[in-house]
């Protein structure tokens, strides 16, 4: 069902950040941070540096989640999340803060159920991703493409726009980078109206946590295994 303009510009918005050990990033996230178009920042953090004490002091909510995984992290979030409509945008600053009233627009107007970043569409972008970490999430994109026979040229992008209420009807099998790929293919097969808005990507502040090789296999597993239920 399209959400008429005046329903949809009175959702509230809320900014969603996973934080590990981000002390560096999140000092830089949060300040760039449309305020004016946010109702509230949550920060779900399972740090041993600074970042839980740094994003208090900008402003952000802070929930400490002692539990495991980014999708753990995400999830925490969205049951604690006021907004209807949620923005995901990581703490490592790796994305562009001011980029987000671009994906939030078409879904506030109720043009789009989930706009997502596509950061592999800028060529200025490849220098900022290790060359694995491209090659891995073009042939994931691309299998996920072919599978569910929906056009997403980057379905690891961290960068998102969404509405809540249909996040947190059923439970999910993996809470690990994989999460927000299952929750992906829910979205797909309930028909959601996905804009893909190409985004820039910076170098991250800190050290990674994505393992490529085994959080490849695990994301390429969550599409063949909900596969046959398409």
């Amino acid at each position: 069902m399209v959400v008429q303009d005046s329903q949809a510009d009175r959702a509230m918005v809320s900014v969603l950040i996973a934080t590990l050990n981000e002390e560096d990033g999140i000092s830089k996230v949060l300040p760039a941070i449309p305020r004016e178009l946010i109702d509230e920042v949550l920060v779900v953090d399972n740090s041993s540096d600074r970042t839980a004490q740094i994003a208090e002091q900008l402003g952000a909510n802070v929930i400490r989640e002692p539990r495991t995984g980014y999708g753990r992290a995400i999830h925490t979030a969205i049951e604690n999340a006021s907004g209807e409509i949620l923005v995901y945008i990581d703490g490592d600053f790796t994305y562009d803060p001011t980029e987000i009233p671009r994906l939030l627009e078409p879904v506030r107007q109720g043009r789009y159920d989930l706009a997502i970043g596509n950061r592999l569409k800028e060529h200025s972008n490849h220098a900022s991703m290790p060359l694995l970490n491209r090659i891995g999430n073009r042939i994931l994109s691309e299998i996920f493409a072919a599978i569910y026979r929906v056009s997403v040229s980057d379905t690891q992008c961290g960068l998102r726009v969404l509405r809540r209420s249909p996040l947190l009807e059923h439970p999910y099998h993996n809470y690990g980078m994989a999460y927000v790929t299952e929750q992906l293919i829910r979205q797909v097969r309930a028909g959601y109206r996905i804009a893909e808005i190409p985004v820039s990507y910076r170098p991250r502040l800190g050290r990674s946590k994505l393992r490529p090789f085994l959080d490849g296999v695990r994301i390429l597993w969550t599409m063949l295994r909900m596969w046959p239920q398409h």
